[in-house]
């Protein structure tokens, strides 16, 4: 069945940001390291809302045009029309261009790329791929998913994501130029939030549901724009769209065996606010450095490690976004004003979220 077969010391399954990123690090440890896509380019469709808070191009080894506007902060509209501003500087990126940098990165390093190349069977210690019906073998002595919310590296480990956001967004032409990301949260929402996300002369405007509250994303994005398109801060045209799934449950099973999940199939993205590259290029690189550790020292007992150094960095405050987007649950359905109250201390855009969280840890 299988033709070709190659050997190497890291198969990477996935090139966004996570598996890029491992790619790199691992290729930066002397590694040969082959990287797998299952899309036909890089980074393409995008399924973002294209935002990166600006410390992030501080850790990344990259260069590149896609950037597109600076972000001086956030703005948040709570149901009954209270706002708040907070500080957190940013970009507004071309997450394809991003995507694609990083992956070039990779390949500058001597990273093996396969492009429209999907992972079917791994058996044995074989990796059994398929690419335009032809079928090959990769034989890795470490497998990195970074292959999604909906991992099949995951799979393989019996480790997968089970709480999602399902989100839609359209990009859409702004009635004027804005330097704040927006937030919106109305009961027509129920689980997440809307947002408009400013990118030039145009804007990524989205909607992200939990489906438990039986609302459809499509129907929650089109009640945003509406609201939007009324206030006159956005055209009523429809430029492009793109959909998918944001896993909110927080950290799952990282390693077992020879096999290490980074990004969104570690469920690496907060469950609050569904933000998720800086984790996922921050796992990345966690696991290509271990991965490389592993191979150098023929130990797959260090990949451990890698668990266990992710889950110091981010399990305590996914941990807690989790708990809080669960106790927010039961204000969807109430009274409106109970919800914006209970947003307060259940979004991170109120200093009550973190006073809230910093009690948390003082009671253990």
């Amino acid at each position: 069945m299988a033709g070709k077969r190659y050997e190497c010391d890291i198969l990477v399954i996935g090139a966004g940001p996570a598996g890029s990123s491992a790619a790199i690090a691992a290729a930066k440890n002397g590694l040969e390291v082959i990287m797998v896509e299952k899309k036909r380019e890089v980074g393409s469709p995008i399924q973002c809302a294209e935002y990166i808070p600006a410390q992030l191009l501080r850790e990344i080894d990259i260069e590149g045009d896609f950037i597109v506007q600076k972000i001086l902060g956030m703005k948040t509209f709570l149901p009954g029309g209270e706002m708040a501003i907070d500080s957190s500087v940013g970009f507004i990126i071309k997450r394809d261009e991003f995507d694609q940098a990083l992956a070039d990165r990779a390949g500058e390093l001597g990273v093996d790329l396969f492009l429209s190349t999907r992972a079917v069977q791994y058996k044995f210690g074989t990796v059994l791929m398929e690419r335009g019906g032809e079928f090959f073998e990769i034989v890795p002595k470490v497998i990195i998913g970074a292959d999604g919310p909906k991992s099949t590296v995951g799979n393989w480990m019996g480790s997968i994501n089970t709480h999602f956001i399902h989100a839609v967004g359209f990009t859409m032409p702004l009635t004027a130029k804005k330097e704040h990301t927006e937030v919106y949260f109305s009961k027509d929402i129920p689980g997440g939030y809307g947002w408009l996300f400013p990118k030039g002369d145009h804007a990524n405007v989205g909607a992200g549901v939990d489906l438990k509250f039986k609302v459809s994303p499509i129907k929650a994005l089109r009640s945003l724009v509406k609201r939007l398109v009324s206030a006159g801060l956005i055209e009523d045209k429809i430029i492009k769209g793109t959909a998918g799934l944001i896993p909110t449950g927080g950290l799952i099973e990282l390693a077992r065996g020879n096999l290490l999940l980074a990004g969104d199939a570690a469920g690496t993205v907060h469950p609050i606010t569904g933000a998720g590259i800086s984790a996922a290029v921050l796992s990345g690189q966690m696991a290509g450095e271990y991965a490389s550790l592993a191979v150098k020292e023929e130990n797959m007992a260090q990949l451990k490690g890698y668990e266990d150094e992710l889950k110091d960095y981010l399990f305590d405050s996914l941990s807690r976004a989790f708990k809080k987007k669960e106790r927010l649950e039961s204000y969807w359905q109430g009274d409106e004003g109970e919800l914006a109250e209970a947003l307060k201390w259940g979004w991170v855009g109120f200093s009550d979220y973190y006073k809230r969280e910093r009690c948390e840890i003082t009671n253990g």
